[in-house]
Parts: structure tokens; sequence; C-alpha cells
């Protein structure tokens, strides 16, 4: 196997992690609490927020840590070997309560579970978002690195979709309930030792930079200077609506496939279809990237997202099946359009940061990316949780008039506010979200001329402290790509 192979292939590793655990997390844990285990939709919801209000102290705190390490395995790297038992323990306990019987008790245990799953993900994922402005400098080939690794998890999140739930049902009941405790239990040792196993692939795979310098106490000032970061700030605009869209349309899906259109028996059809052509149209999405920018991808497939989105307000249960897919497909543009274009732009984000301040912070923007945009998820779930509560929507004993057959009166219930009330939680929010979305990546400048001059820029720096030798229209592209005046440039 070739060296660049080698590298994509160990490099998209972690995101088998990131995205299959992050599917299963998405689609199986408030449906565990809630049916399983028997928690009340709430106090799931809470535990949710306070797990990504833990991760408000992990993920920066992770990043600096990663900053700060010197080893002979690296300072990203070492943590790819740390975590990968604890990885495998932590997945495992978000299914299994090992016997606890009252309800307070398990909310207390899942929380303590869910904190631990953040800390642990924190100690791989971090350093892992960190890692790729190390292994290649070239802007088109942190495209192609970034393209392989979302191809991979959408491969990772299709199996997690679809195997999970046949695990579960095949070793517990088909039914959702407190007998299907066996087939979670099973499902949680098999993937939580894929995930941990995927860690030592990544550590096999990738490489650090060399020489490094001394690092540098930060301060709180420090901390929040990265906010002076223009090119950031206009980032998180983009990423930050983006992903908290991805996560409520995931939360959401369930309920408005079982609820408003009434054809749960084509839930995982139409997930599959949205998550197989996801990972098919993320090739096309890197070579368009590379070709025309890595935010370009973003003014195409955000507004098809957008105007797939308004249709679902119309559907109802006379629906077809093949409505319901080519939907999923519109929405699978924008969502792999928006995965490729956000993960790659933030690795140039590094190198941009370091032409403004002369230092390699990566650890940092990495840590609080990842605990931003986990806590902007955070407390949309919580408000979703409040929201589905103050419809009137109790998921139990929608589940037991389900089942009460003659009892229960689809057609009656379609009329009903909880129906009406998700329909436009799923439709509306995600559609001012992507609009957020579309506007930051209008005013996106960083292309790919303008961060090769940042690079080149950065060169002249380290060899003779300034980048008077530029032509002016270098020098022009790092002003505008940094968002800083000349005199201001490498930290002066």
């Amino acid at each position: 196997m070739n060296n660049k192979l080698k590298s994509r292939i160990g490099y998209a590793s972690g995101d088998i992690y990131g995205g299959g655990a992050f599917m299963i997390f998405s689609l199986l844990f408030m449906n565990f609490l809630v049916l399983v285990e028997g928690l009340p939709v709430v106090a799931t919801t809470i535990i949710i927020f306070i797990g990504r209000l833990w991760d408000a102290i992990t993920d920066p705190i992770m990043g600096r840590i990663s900053d700060k390490t010197r080893s002979r395995f690296g300072r990203r790297r070492i943590f790819f070997l740390i975590g990968i038992i604890p990885v495998f323990l932590s997945f495992f306990m978000l299914f299994y309560s090992f016997g606890i019987g009252s309800i307070t008790g398990k909310i207390v245990y899942y929380t303590l579970a869910y904190m631990f799953f953040g800390t642990v993900f924190s100690i791989v994922m971090v350093p892992y978002n960190a890692i790729l402005s190390d292994m290649t400098s070239d802007y088109n080939e942190r495209t192609s690195y970034t393209t392989v690794r979302m191809i991979c998890s959408g491969a990772a999140a299709l199996i997690c979709a679809v195997v999970p739930s046949i695990i579960i049902k095949s070793l517990g009941h088909e039914q959702n309930g407190p007998l299907q405790i066996p087939g979670y239990l099973v499902m949680g040792l098999i993937f939580g030792a894929v995930f941990g196993l995927c860690w030592l692939v990544v550590f096999w795979g990738t490489r650090e930079r060399e020489n490094l310098p001394a690092p540098e106490k930060i301060s709180l000032a420090a901390w929040m200077s990265i906010f002076s970061n223009k090119a950031y700030k206009n980032l998180l605009g983009i990423f930050l609506p983006f992903q908290i869209a991805v996560d409520l349309v995931l939360a959401l899906f369930i309920f408005y496939i079982d609820i408003v259109v009434r054809q749960y028996q084509n839930y995982e059809l139409v997930v599959g279809t949205l998550l197989v052509c996801s990972m098919l149209l993320m090739a096309a999405q890197g070579a368009l990237a590379e070709k025309k920018g890595k935010a370009f991808p973003l003014l195409i497939g955000i507004p098809v997202w957008m105007m797939s989105t308004i249709v679902f307000i119309w559907l109802d249960s006379s629906v077809s099946i093949i409505t319901l897919c080519i939907l999923a497909v519109l929405i699978a543009v924008g969502s792999s359009a928006g995965n490729l274009s956000t993960w790659s732009m933030l690795t140039d984000i590094y190198d941009i940061d370091e032409i403004r301040t002369g230092k390699r912070r990566e650890g940092l923007y990495a840590g609080m990316t990842t605990f931003l945009r986990k806590f902007a998820s955070g407390v949309a779930v919580l408000l979703m949780g409040f929201g589905l509560q103050a419809l009137g929507f109790d998921q139990n004993e929608y589940s037991v008039l389900k089942a009460s057959g003659a009892a229960f009166d689809p057609a009656a219930y379609a009329q009903s506010s909880i129906v009406w009330g998700i329909k436009w939680m799923f439709v509306l929010i995600p559609f001012i979200l992507l609009s957020i979305c579309l506007f930051f990546a209008i005013k996106n400048k960083i292309t790919k001329q303008r961060f090769d001059a940042v690079l080149k820029g950065i060169d002249e720096f380290k060899v003779r402290g300034n980048i008077d030798s530029l032509s002016d229209q270098e020098t022009a592209d790092i002003l505008i790509a940094s968002g800083s005046a000349k005199e201001k440039l490498w930290g002066k």
C-alpha cells in the first residue's frame, strides 16, 4: 500500500467513530432511554443537555492539552492510542445500566455515562480534528483528505443506521420496550469494540510535523482571542447552523415519518436512501470544491435542501414512498455539501491564525469548535424536548395507542396540534438555520489563491520576519484572508 493511500485510509478511519457513533446516538439514544429504560422525555433531553454542558469544560481543555503534549508518538497521535479502551467502555455504557431499577438512579447513571462518553469523544476527536493541517498544507489535498473522511463517515453512518436495529430486534424484541435490553447490550459491545479499534488504524495511518516549538501558557484572553479571527467567526456562521440543522432533522425525522405521514414501516428505506446518496455524492462535492473552492458546494447544496424542506409542509399519509425517497436524495445534496465544506474549511483556519499570531494553535480551535458544535446542538435538542412536551406529545402514550389497534384512529390523530407542531418544527427550524448557513457561505473570502498566499506569507515571516518581498496581489490576498492590517500580522 502506497503512503498516500495509507495516509488517507488511516485518517478517514477516525470518522468511523465520529460518523457511526453519532448516528447510533442520534437515532437510538433518546428512544432507548424513553421506551426501553422508561425515562421521561424531558429528563432525557436534560441528560443530553448536561452532557453537552460538560463539553464546555472537556473540549477546549483537550484542545489545549493536545497543543502542549510532546511525546515520541506525537502531540495528537498519542491520544488515539490512549482512547482505544475508553472509547469501547463509554459507548457500551450508554446502552446498559447494570441492573439499576429506580428511575432516579437511571437518570443519575445515564447522565454520568453520557458525560463519560463526551469526555472520551473529546480525547480522540479534538486531536483528530486538528491533525490534518500537520499532514498536508496543500489546499486541494486537504479537500481530498476530507472527501475520503466524509465518505468513510457516510458509510459508517449507513451501517450504523441499519445494523444496530437488526441486532436489537434479533436478540431482544421486535417492539420497543424493556424486552430489547439484551439486544442493546450486545449492540453496545459490538459497536464499542469496532469504534475502539478504529483508533488503532488512525494511529497507524496518520503523521505529524516534527520540531515543534515549546508550548506557551494560554490565558483566558488568549482563549477568547480566537474570536477576533474574522475568518473563524465567518466559518462558525456556516458550521454551527448547518450542524444544528442536521442534528434536529435526524432527531425529528422519526417523529415526522411515524406521526405526520404515518409511514414508520418505510423509515429505514428513507433514511438509508438519504445516507447512501450523501456518501455517493461526497466524491462529486469534493471534486467541485477542488475546482471552485471549498464554499462553492454550499452555494448549490444548501438551496436544494431548503427547497426540499418546504415540500414537507404539504405532505400527509397519502404521500408515496417514491416521493419521500426523492426528497431524501435532495436533502442528501445539501448534507453532503455541508459536511464536506465545513470540515475542510476548518483546517485552513489554523494557517490563517498562524499568519495573524505567529503561533500554531490547532488544538485550541479544534477544541472550541467541537464544544460550540455540541453545546449548540444540546441546547437545540433540549428546546425540542420541551417543545414536544408543550405540544402535549407523550411518546409512551402514543406507542400504547398504536398498539391498541381499533382504539387508535390514525386519521383523527393526524389532525391534532401535535402533528402540526412536529411538522412545522421539522420544516421551519431547519429552513431558518440553513438560511443563516447560506448567508455566511456567500460571505466567505477564503479561496485557493488567497490561502496559497497565506502559506507563502507564513514562510516569509519565518525566514525574513516580514512579507515585503511578496507581490502586491499576494499581500492583498493575505490581508483579505486574515482580516488583519499588514502591521498587525505575525502577532505584531
